[in-house]
């Protein structure tokens, strides 16, 4: 199973100006890790081509693979988000393999619209999914609505499953992750404790039982900010809880 970080990891760093690539150059040789995701509200708009390149490079030749995490929605009530055609350009060129969005609301599509979306999302390599949202769209019963809208529309997006993102809403992710499972493509993973998150192991998810419960090709990433000297660990103990 593939373990990776989001570069929410480095949270203090970027708050502190580092760059995510600088970030990202400290795994190298250190840290055994199969990708990378990073994240577009992380970027400087006037530098974010160039660090894009290069951790595109960086992710080459680490054999990391890149991932996306786009900070909007996937749908409004009026219909799905224009990025998504030139986040998809994005994707290609700079190598990343999936693009994460919010889901948003469920849209009234017109019939050109959905053909669209369809003919787009057919027609790339790209994965998109779509994460469960710390906020009124996200609660269960609503997203658990809008995955079955995804599949009766025949879409092919993805699930990113985000352990943490229910306890901001006051909701469990272990009765999420039971009703979700079967659509799950990418897991966000993340220890809370009274809807503050800790290191792995202090809080109150059962982390350890829904990481064995996933399929062996969904990769795992460490959505949360850990101080350097904590990395190695944190990284064992998902190691160890999928073996």
């Amino acid at each position: 199973m593939k373990i990776g970080i989001n570069t929410a990891i480095y949270e203090s760093q970027v708050q502190a100006g580092a760059t995510q690539l600088e970030c990202l150059k400290t795994l190298v040789t250190r840290f055994e890790v199969s990708a990378v995701e990073v994240r577009g509200e992380f970027f400087k708009p006037e530098t974010r081509s160039a660090e894009l390149l290069a951790i595109s490079q960086l992710c080459e030749e680490q054999h990391w693979d890149l991932y996306y995490s786009v900070p909007e929605e996937l749908f409004s009530s009026d219909g799905y988000n224009a990025s998504l055609v030139t986040n998809l350009e994005l994707a290609t060129k700079y190598h990343i393999k999936s693009l994460k969005y919010s889901f948003g609301v469920q849209p009234t599509l017109q019939a050109h619209d959905l053909e669209a979306l369809t003919q787009l999302l057919a027609t790339t390599s790209i994965q998109v999914t779509i994460e469960n949202q710390p906020n009124a769209n996200g609660d269960l019963a609503t997203f658990e609505s809008d995955v079955a809208w995804v599949k009766s529309q025949k879409l092919t997006l993805g699930d990113t499953f985000d352990s943490g993102n229910w306890y901001w809403i006051d909701q469990q992710p272990e009765p999420a992750f039971a009703a979700l499972k079967s659509a799950i493509t990418v897991f966000h993973l993340k220890d809370i404790k009274d809807q503050t998150t800790v290191m792995l192991g202090q809080g109150a998810t059962d982390w350890h039982s829904l990481l064995g419960q996933l399929s062996p090709e969904i990769p795992v990433f460490l959505e949360y900010n850990i101080a350097a000297a904590d990395l190695s660990g944190q990284i064992d103990l998902v190691k160890q809880a999928l073996s």
